[in-house]
């Protein structure tokens, strides 16, 4: 599974939402050293193996703390295998492949509550839960109003950036309110883990379904 970690700037300070896998760590260092800034923070949107793979060594070599909710940081202590809940055709075809191998525990310096001002912590924006892919998925929206949802929200391939339900939902009556709890948040700008920016309409269509009790999975 390929997912997206967004590295955020504001001033001198920097932010990571999400640490994917090792593969990113040359990358963010060259762009942290290019724009000159300090990473100050590294918000995990939840514990998954695909989210947290480069969060040991980004904290090594900048110092940064990791921050995740405290619903799910027990399970990024522990490691060890996945276990997922498909919501559609491909979440059954892929999760055999998610749920194969032992995962490496990370320790977290920071566990979050339901919803953080993350300045206090180094970063911007504030932190908020948004559970039902995992117990602890939280969001992040930064003071522009761009919001990280992680894998609370998925988006198809084609049409591209077509909202569509987590992939997997431990919880899926819960992970439809927080799809109605996102759209109401959203300004426009939702940016999913796998791989970019959502359409609002789309989104919007989502959310209308889920609040007429017609989105089930």
């Amino acid at each position: 599974m390929i997912s997206t970690s967004y590295l955020t700037v504001s001033g001198d300070t920097a932010m990571l939402i999400d640490a994917a896998s090792e593969t990113i760590v040359p990358k963010v260092l060259a762009k942290l050293a290019e724009l000159k800034v300090k990473l100050q923070l590294i918000a995990l949107t939840h514990y998954h193996y695909d989210h947290v793979g480069a969060a040991d060594a980004l904290r090594r070599d900048t110092g940064a703390p990791v921050a995740i909710h405290k619903l799910d940081a027990d399970n990024l202590r522990r490691g060890g295998r996945l276990s997922v809940k498909p919501t559609r055709l491909r979440g059954k075809i892929l999760a055999p492949l998610v749920m194969h191998g032992d995962r490496a525990p990370v320790t977290p310096d920071i566990e979050l509550g339901d919803s953080e001002d993350l300045q206090q912590y180094g970063g911007f924006g504030r932190s908020f839960l948004t559970p039902g892919h995992t117990a602890g998925s939280q969001s992040v929206i930064l003071p522009n109003g761009t919001i990280f949802v992680g894998d609370a929200l998925t988006e198809t391939v084609l049409p591209p950036h077509h909202a569509l339900p987590p992939m997997f939902a431990d919880d899926s009556h819960t992970s439809i309110r927080t799809i109605i709890a996102i759209a109401d948040t959203s300004q426009g700008d939702v940016r999913v883990a796998h791989t970019g920016r959502l359409k609002e309409s789309t989104l919007q269509n989502l959310a209308s379904r889920a609040r007429q009790g017609k989105l089930h999975y």
